[in-house]
């Protein structure tokens, strides 16, 4: 198997440290970071670490926004063959218990507080009075394997992070250079948690090969060079953020420009303070920021590449008004990282296609009943397969069987189809799919037509109860700003274009979205059945 790069990320620091040393790899909104001084924080908190008695396979838990500290324990990690696992920053006591328990977490490093969560009182909460001690220490009932919660916020409540640090003074160089010869590339050192926005996350076990190249394929479609900067969007619980930004310097000699969370003014206003070259962003992140009142007072001229996932037409509205000529679609998951477009490919092929397989991986197209290998055009499910897939769920041998095949084949759960030259075109996801009077209905489908209408902002589409049909198509619209329409006439102009199973049989409009913070509609908390005709709804839409 071709592999991009094949080396464990403790020895990508090690690489990239010794390589560009004093130059910038990483830009926090009020820190910066050099490619010397990530090695030094990586081994002062690996050697913290093994002081704690954290080595090989143990689980550190992390529940930070995106701060530097995140990034020096993913690449401690590293060092030492610990395996992170990122908590979204949205969760409340049932998720952080799912993910505590579930992956066994021996330590904890998160923030006293972020926007309006108390995360400390959340811990307190799980873990039971009096379960918290003033050193760190934990004993609790409701996480047994949890025994160490480290605060990283200034006057933190917990184990302050410097005392933390201190514990691996006595610690040298010798044993920490013997933890690392132990590992091996193909050995997992992420847990990413799937996002959970259409059933309870599982954890997806990443390893260092998977997590050294998942950001440095991409920006090298994007045209990228040495000492450039690159703008993330993407949260670091998310696969997005925690492979495709932090560890992208260390292949690349990029400079990595992450704010704490995504808003769209913090956006455009970095792109213009560090002259980001290319960026990332999903739909409602560019529709967001082509919609802010103060868009056209942005520099955004350095521009010159991004990827996006979104309809055509959204594409050339992107390239147009933000000037990004290098855009690019991609299609990706946690499971089997993904695919994406070229710089160089033709802007057809770009803004409706995700691209064609990295060197080393594979993508087919099988009959989603026979498992039969599809030909070219033929619409089926997206499996890939190569160095850039997951491990398997940790200890959920029965999703690993129905995830990955005998033959090593990812099974995406997504639908699409490959061209005669191996370009990718994504047609939706199966757990995305309507079944109206029989016959199957894209969401995504419904929600690029009704993404044309001019009057539309962003859409959302999922499936209604209906007596005889079993369910018909609900779609949820927000407007843009002094503009109007009615139910009738969102459903008249779908109706002039499309089949009528595919038509909305009723239309809720929006105002504000769920969404993850990696950018994405949770369409588990869209109601399968509308408010009434002419409803509004307000959703509480969270910066995290």
């Amino acid at each position: 198997m071709q592999l991009p790069d094949n080396i464990t990320l403790g020895a990508a620091v090690d690489r990239a440290a010794k390589r560009w040393g004093p130059a910038i790899g990483w830009v926090f909104e009020d820190r910066r970071v050099s490619f010397s001084e990530m090695r030094e924080r990586t081994d002062a908190v690996a050697r913290a670490l093994l002081a704690s008695d954290i080595g090989k396979g143990d689980v550190v838990a992390i529940l930070t926004p995106n701060v530097p500290e995140f990034a020096f324990c993913l690449m401690a990690c590293g060092k030492i063959g610990a395996i992170l696992a990122p908590i979204n920053t949205r969760s409340k006591t049932f998720e952080l218990e799912h993910i505590l328990t579930h992956s066994r977490a021996r330590v904890l490093v998160m923030s006293d507080r972020f926007l309006q969560h108390d995360y400390v009182e959340l811990v307190q909460e799980l873990c039971g009075a009096g379960a918290l001690g003033p050193d760190g220490r934990v004993e609790s009932k409701a996480v047994p394997h949890l025994g160490l919660v480290v605060g990283i916020s200034a006057g933190t409540r917990l184990l302050p992070w410097a005392s933390f640090l201190g514990r691996g003074a006595d610690v040298g160089a010798a044993a920490l250079e013997q933890a690392h010869a132990q590992l091996h590339s193909f050995e997992p050192i992420l847990l990413q948690y799937t996002s959970g926005t259409t059933a309870m996350p599982k954890g997806a076990l990443c390893n260092h090969v998977y997590v050294v190249n998942f950001g440095a394929e991409i920006v090298d479609r994007m045209g990228m060079r040495e000492g450039e900067a690159f703008f993330n969007t993407q949260p670091f619980y998310h696969v997005g953020g925690g492979c495709g930004a932090i560890p992208t310097p260390l292949a690349t000699g990029c400079r990595m420009v992450m704010p704490e969370y995504y808003d769209a003014e913090r956006a455009l206003g970095l792109i213009e303070r560090e002259k980001c070259v290319a960026r990332t962003g999903f739909a409602a992140m560019y529709i967001m920021e082509l919609a802010h009142p103060r868009f056209r007072e942005f520099d955004l001229s350095s521009l010159r590449s991004g990827w996006c996932v979104g309809p055509a037409d959204l594409m050339a509205r992107i390239r147009d008004e933000m000037g990004i000529v290098g855009l690019i679609q991609i299609f990706g998951a946690t499971e089997c990282g993904g695919t994406s477009g070229h710089i160089n490919d033709p802007w057809d092929k770009r803004s409706e296609s995700c691209g064609r397989a990295f060197p080393g991986t594979e993508l087919a197209i099988f009959h989603p009943e026979s498992g039969a290998r599809l030909a070219a055009g033929e619409v089926g499910e997206i499996v890939c397969r190569g160095w850039w897939t997951m491990n398997g769920y940790l200890r959920q041998p029965e999703e690993n069987a129905r995830a990955i095949d005998a033959a090593g084949w990812v099974h995406t759960g997504d639908y699409g189809y490959l061209d005669e030259q191996g370009f990718l075109y994504f047609r939706g996801r199966f757990k995305n799919m309507l079944k109206v009077g029989g016959e199957n209905v894209s969401a995504e489908e419904v929600e690029a037509m009704l993404m044309r209408h001019p009057v539309v902002k962003m859409a959302a589409v999922v499936g209604m109860p209906d007596a005889r049909l079993g369910e018909v198509v609900l779609a949820f619209v927000e407007l843009h700003a002094s503009m109007s329409a009615t139910e009738s006439e969102i459903i008249a102009f779908c109706a002039s274009r499309m089949a009528n199973f595919r038509v909305p049989r009723r239309v809720q409009f929006v105002r504000e979205w769920p969404i993850t913070g990696s950018g994405k509609i949770q369409k588990h908390l869209l109601p399968a059945t509308p408010q009434g005709p002419s409803a509004t709804t307000h959703f509480n839409k969270e910066k995290s």
